[in-house]
C-alpha cells in the first residue's frame, strides 16, 4: 500500500486485480445485475455468480473473488455486489458505452466577420466541441450511447453537452473537482497570447489541471446576474455561454493588478451590472448602473 501527500492509504496498483478475464467477467456479471435490478437488490448469491461466470473449480473462483473483494466488490452476507469503485470501473470498461462512432459536423453556430472566424460545433472522439477557427472554446464528453440515443443529431448533442458543461463549471466554481470531489484551487490568469486574455482555471491535487473557461463564466450562476437577466425577461439558464456578451474579453476590465481583480460588465437593455471577480474567480461585489 502507498500513501499520498495527504496520508490517504491506497493500493499500489489498484488495476492489477483487473488484469484477468475471469475477474473482468465477474465485474461484468455484477454490473449487469446492478443495471437490471429494479428493486434495489444488486446482490448475486455465490453459486449464482459462479454459474454465470462459468467457473466450475471453486478454489479457482474463490481466488479470483479474493483479488476483487474489498476494492471492486463486497460480500454483504447474502452474496456479492459491486462497490461504488466497482460500478464506476465497470462503466469505463463497458465496451458498448465507448464504442467508436463517426464524427458529426461541423455545423455553423455563428457566421464569421472581418475580425472573427465562424463559430462551429463538432462531435468527434466522443466529445462535443465548440470552436472558433482552430481554437476549442468549449468541450464536453458525451457517451456514444447517449449520442446514438439522440440519433447522432449534432444540435441535440450540443444541448446535452452544454448542460453537462454548465454543471461541470458550477462544480469548479464551488471548489469541487467534478471527478473525485476533492477541493480544487482556482485562479484567474491574464495571457494575451491565449485563446482568451482573461480566463480562469482549476487544479485538483488528485486529478491535476481541470481546464477552465473565460473569466466571465464566474458570473454565470451568481444570483445578481441571474436576477438581472430574469427581471429583463431572459432566463439565463436557457442561454448557451457562447451567446453571452459578458463571456468575452471586451467585457473585462482589470481593476487591481496585485492581487488581481477584474470587473465584468453584464449589459442588457441599456442597463449595466458590474461584477467584480477576485484572483480565485470569486464574485466579491456587484454594482447596478441604470
Amino acid at each position: 500500500m502507498a500513501n499520498d501527500q495527504r496520508g490517504v492509504e491506497r493500493p499500489a496498483d489498484p488495476f492489477k486485480a483487473l488484469g484477468n478475464e475471469t475477474r473482468l467477467e465477474i465485474i461484468r456479471t455484477l454490473y449487469d445485475r446492478t443495471r437490471g435490478s429494479t428493486g434495489g437488490d444488486a446482490t448475486l448469491p455465490y453459486s449464482t455468480l459462479r454459474d454465470a461466470v462459468g467457473i466450475e473449480d471453486k478454489g479457482n473462483f474463490n481466488y479470483h473473488l479474493r483479488q476483487l473483494d474489498g476494492t471492486f466488490l463486497e460480500d454483504d452476507g447474502d452474496g456479492y455486489r459491486l462497490t461504488f469503485a466497482g460500478f464506476e470501473i465497470a462503466k469505463v470498461i463497458d465496451v458498448d458505452a465507448w464504442r467508436s462512432h463517426e464524427a458529426c459536423g461541423p455545423i455553423v453556430l455563428e457566421e464569421g466577420d472581418g475580425e472573427n472566424e465562424p463559430l462551429t460545433a463538432v462531435y468527434e472522439d466522443s466529445v462535443v466541441k465548440v470552436r472558433r477557427g482552430d481554437d476549442t472554446l468549449y468541450a464536453h464528453a458525451v457517451r456514444p450511447t447517449g449520442a446514438a440515443d439522440r440519433e447522432m443529431e449534432l444540435p441535440r448533442l450540443l444541448e446535452v453537452a452544454a448542460t453537462l458543461w454548465r454543471h461541470t463549471i458550477e462544480q469548479l466554481l464551488e471548489g469541487i473537482c467534478p471527478y473525485c470531489q476533492t477541493a480544487v484551487e482556482r485562479s484567474v490568469e491574464v495571457d494575451e497570447a491565449a485563446v482568451w486574455t482573461y480566463s480562469f482555471g482549476a487544479t485538483c491535487p488528485e486529478c491535476g489541471p481541470l481546464g477552465g473557461s473565460h473569466v466571465g463564466i464566474a458570473a454565470l450562476t451568481h444570483p445578481a446576474v441571474v436576477s438581472f437577466y430574469w427581471e429583463r425577461g431572459v432566463d439565463l439558464t436557457d442561454r448557451h455561454p457562447w451567446t453571452l456578451p459578458f463571456v468575452d474579453d471586451e467585457a473585462v476590465t482589470v481593476v487591481e493588478d496585485e492581487p488581481l481583480e477584474v470587473r465584468i460588465d453584464v449589459e442588457l437593455e441599456g442597463d449595466r451590472l458590474a461584477v467584480f471577480v477576485d484572483d480565485e474567480a470569486r464574485v466579491v461585489d456587484t454594482e447596478l448602473h441604470g
